[in-house]
């Protein structure tokens, strides 16, 4: 048994003023499953939170000589992820690649055909935006689809087109509908709390 994982924090951070770099080990094996479950809760990306917890890590390694614990060990490192992880969210917020992850992660992919039926509601209404935004042929052959319930076959014999083009039209259209509503419902809300985050 590694005589190190016995030793309380106290002892370790002792050690670790003197650059004992087994007794930062044991800290790190000792805490760092709970500040990645911390972390991940603030940013809410597991690749930025694997970022942030060895940020902490560091910052305890460079500042070992001045660490003065007053409590509990455990809730400094919190705290100091927590100072970091304040960071983070302001640089998510600035950067575009960063927010779309964020924004993946709070809410699966809305599927058209889940909204189609929604009527007057706020995703009804953002159902009857992306149709409005359709080209007239397009808009029409998914109405005929999936409104009045129509299979290719029959959707080509009444528009003159095959039913290749009627496929395509559909398969087209339903990726612009899903890219739509991924889009602007989810943006609002995930600014708002990057916004709340930041000021």
């Amino acid at each position: 048994m590694n005589r190190y994982s016995t030793y309380p924090d106290t002892k370790l951070l002792l050690l670790l003023k003197d650059n004992d770099s087994q007794a930062f080990a044991e800290i790190y094996a000792r805490y760092c499953q709970d500040i990645f479950n911390y972390a991940i809760v603030l940013v809410k990306i597991p690749e930025m939170a694997k970022d942030l917890v060895q940020d902490v890590f560091i910052k305890i390694w460079e500042a070992r000589g001045k660490i003065e614990i007053e409590k509990s060990f455990r809730n400094y490192l919190f705290r100091v992820c927590h100072n970091r992880a304040y960071d983070i969210q302001k640089e998510i917020a600035q950067n575009r690649h960063l927010r779309e992850q964020l924004i993946n992660y709070y809410e699966p992919v809305i599927e058209p055909e889940a909204l189609s039926q929604e009527g007057d509601t706020p995703y009804g209404r953002l159902m009857q935006q992306a149709l409005n935004s359709l080209t007239p042929q397009r808009r029409r052959i998914y109405e005929m689809c999936k409104h009045d319930n129509k299979s290719y076959e029959e959707v080509a014999r009444e528009l003159n087109i095959s039913p290749n083009t009627v496929k395509n039209h559909m398969s087209n259209t339903l990726s612009f509908l899903r890219d739509y509503l991924k889009e602007h419902k989810k943006l609002t809300p995930i600014l708002i709390w990057l916004l709340q985050k930041i000021f």
